[in-house]
């Protein structure tokens, strides 16, 4: 059970699922049901790839140092790892930095290099940014003003003001001809360690160490951070995705290995699900915590003790970055249930607010409401100048960084993509700026209306969805995300036979569900407040997804419950 099944019939609640996404035609069901890598675009469509691999190459000929920068979120963390240890098989020496995210902040530092270039191997430097880099052009003129070249590698939107000066790699830059315009930062990192690889595979000094590299084993890192940056789940990101879903139930890395151990995560699959709700958080504590490095030094772990000790350093600041957000968010949605509903848009400013889990509370608060959430905190630099640093979180369908770019005017600066974004504005401009990216919210809202497709529930009964074959089969439908959701099933007729409330504060709901032929467990979050009613009249229309629940050394499938009337 849980392994993607293979080729053969194709069960009739399976084959309606496809034509609700309009795949009817077996070519186009097949590419979907099993994507190869075969069918990835060439990384020599990438624009910049060409420069980037030569000018890569040229340092690594001559010996001189190279330095990684990346991102402190998951998608950036992740790409760091990738890079970090491609380079190591390959027998490479590099310098990695991961900013500080409460004192250094996003994107590029310039002090950290004139603070550290005196360490450096070599008086000129390559430097590699990851996931960053591409709102960076007044920093990466002042690096390259300390005898570094620059090779950008990002996927976030190119800015008002342009590109930087330099090598840059981005899929969402004009002219690329790369198929796919919405690559995580992994994902474009990937690229880069295939372009390397491939020119180092013709040079004699390394072509023995690059041609062994076997960059499947990398893909996992790429769908750790694609799943965790809320990136579109499809086309190239699919096969990316659920490669690297495979790749992790193998990894050869030891931090990745011990990462899936404290998660408790075994069997014979692992889920974007997984991602999204146990590892992706778990590794993004590190950075929202002002702990980065402990997330990299895990994904670069030598050997398994080191390993297991960076899994439980990232253990403990889980628990504290949970405990943190738990405050945080009973605040946040006190204050937004009124703006919500005035303007279509959470505005929260709090000096309050942890700045490292503003990005959760905001994606609760999406959760909640339904609606696009900006969470912002106060924040003091060392000249004592007081700024508020937000985190957006968007809903399918409405572009936040559109959103932005449409107010940049009351913005100081500002990153992201469609479903998440980072700002940092004035206090002063607040209330301007709020009324300002309401409007703009309210035309996409408004645009999207009349040409929304809801995600509407497929009708079936529990037996037909539980039904083993059906379950087996609905693995070839990962991996779930943006641009390709899991399925939602209704059952009109079910009864619940057992109900209780459970978590914190009675939260959620514990559930048996009655079918024809068999009980079923099941699990609402945040559906505690229906125990009453539920009591009361056990018949209930209920809509769920069938997910895995992982138990002290067992695998079995419950429902969770999304709706109950």
């Amino acid at each position: 059970m849980g392994q993607v099944k293979k080729r053969g019939a194709i069960p009739e609640l399976c084959r309606r699922l496809l034509k609700a996404k309009g795949l009817v035609e077996e070519k186009d069901i097949e590419a979907f049901l099993y994507p190869k890598l075969k069918d990835l675009p060439k990384p020599s469509l990438m624009k910049g790839l060409a420069a980037a691999v030569g000018l890569v190459v040229e340092y690594i000929d001559q010996g001189y140092q190279i330095v990684v920068w990346g991102d402190y979120d998951v998608d950036g963390t992740t790409s760091t790892g990738l890079l970090v240890n491609f380079f190591k098989e390959i027998g490479v020496e590099v310098i990695y930095h991961i900013p500080n995210r409460l004192t250094e902040g996003y994107g590029l530092n310039t002090e950290w290099f004139k603070d550290e270039i005196s360490s450096f191997k070599s008086r000129r430097f390559l430097l590699i940014t990851v996931d960053c880099g591409i709102a960076n052009s007044e920093e990466i003129e002042v690096i390259k003003g300390l005898g570094g070249d620059v090779v950008v590698t990002d996927h976030h939107s190119i800015p008002l003001t342009g590109m930087p000066n330099c090598c840059v790699l981005n899929p969402a830059q004009q002219d690329c001809g790369f198929h796919e315009h919405k690559l995580a930062g992994v994902g474009v990192a990937f690229y880069l360690a295939a372009g390397i690889r491939a020119e180092l595979a013709k040079s004699t000094a390394f072509k023995v160490k690059a041609s062994s590299v076997n960059l499947k084993n990398y893909l996992a890192f790429v769908a750790l951070g694609t799943v965790a940056d809320l990136v579109e789940i499809t086309t190239t990101n699919r096969i990316l995705v659920r490669a690297g879903l495979e790749s992790l139930l193998e990894t050869p890395f030891e931090g990745l290995a011990a990462l899936l151990t404290s998660c408790g995560l075994f069997g014979d699959q692992i889920t974007s699900e997984d991602i999204g709700f146990l590892l992706g958080p778990k590794i993004n504590a590190a950075g929202r915590l002002g702990k980065s490095s402990v997330a990299i030094e895990l994904f670069v772990a030598v050997d398994s003790t080191e390993a297991k000790k960076g899994a439980d350093r990232l253990e403990r600041l889980n628990l504290k970055r949970k405990s943190i957000c738990e405050v945080d968010f009973e605040n946040a949605s006190r204050i937004s249930s009124k703006s919500v509903i005035q303007s279509r848009f959470c505005c929260i400013c709090s000096g309050e607010y942890h700045l490292g889990v503003a990005g959760i509370v905001a994606s609760r608060l999406v959760d909640e409401f339904k609606f696009p959430a900006i969470v912002f905190a106060e924040n003091t630099d060392r000249f004592g100048l007081v700024s508020l640093k937000g985190s957006v979180r968007s809903v399918e369908g409405i572009s936040v960084i559109q959103a932005l770019n449409d107010c940049a005017d009351t913005i100081v600066k500002f990153g992201g993509h469609d479903m998440a974004a980072g700002l940092t504005i004035r206090p002063e401009d607040l209330d301007v700026f709020a009324r300002k990216l309401s409007k703009c919210l309210q035309a996409q809202f408004e645009r999207l209306a009349n040409k929304r497709t809801f995600v509407t529930p497929v009708e079936a009964s529990v037996d037909q969805v539980m039904d083993r074959d059906t379950l087996e089969f609905l693995n070839n439908f990962e991996p779930f995300g943006p641009g390709n959701v899991a399925p939602v099933f209704r059952d009109r007729g079910s009864r619940i036979v057992q109900a209780k409330t459970v978590g914190k504060g009675n939260a959620h709901l514990n559930v048996v569900v009655r079918g024809e032929y068999a009980n079923y467990k099941g699990i609402g979050f945040n559906l505690g407040d229906k125990i009453s009613a539920v009591q009361e009249s056990p018949e209930r229309t209920i809509s769920f997804v069938p997910t895995k629940n992982r138990y002290r050394g067992t695998v079995s499938w419950q429902l969770r419950i999304v709706d109950l009337q």
